[in-house]
């Protein structure tokens, strides 16, 4: 058998009550680019992924700079059924199990931070360093899905917290 090659990440999807609003957080806080503008969709292929009882979404694919993209639903019919309003933040957010947070890397975390803020997010704990005056946050953006802040690539976060230990 031949060996495996590298699996790369390749998107992540998040699913939201107004699709619209959530790709101009996402845009203008991140500076994502729209690669497939919001639209609506209602295909076989997508009943053939949803089911049955799918008729209709609105989708727009964002590409995040580094060949990851960010997927934004907005289910139609059957109606988005979700938290409409943030979940408060608590031991149950994160331990519940299944996916709690996307984490991106951005230049200044502090900056990031408080432009996020302006525009609706929330922060969760506080802004923490982790090791070498690197920086990480948690925050909530306005749909109350968590990303996770940090300074460097995880890669370089272990390498560094390694060189600690």
């Amino acid at each position: 058998m031949a060996p495996r090659s590298i699996v790369n990440f390749n998107h992540v999807a998040i699913s939201v009550p107004d699709a619209k609003a959530a790709v101009e957080w996402y845009t203008g806080l991140f500076d994502f680019k729209e690669i497939v503008p919001l639209n609506e969709m209602r295909s076989d292929a997508d009943r053939g992924v949803y089911g049955s009882e799918f008729k209709s979404m609105k989708l727009a694919i964002l590409a995040c700079g580094n060949g990851v993209g960010l997927e934004i639903f907005e289910f139609t019919d059957p109606k988005y059924n979700g938290p409409t309003e943030r979940v408060n933040w608590n031991p149950d957010t994160y331990t519940r199990g299944g996916f709690f947070h996307i984490c991106l890397t951005v230049a200044d975390v502090e900056a990031t931070m408080k432009e996020a803020v302006e525009r609706g997010a929330r922060v969760v704990g506080r802004n923490v360093t982790l090791v070498e005056d690197e920086k990480a946050v948690y925050l909530q953006d306005p749909w109350g899905n968590v990303v996770e802040l940090l300074s460097c690539s995880c890669e370089q976060l272990f390498l560094k917290f390694g060189r600690t230990s």
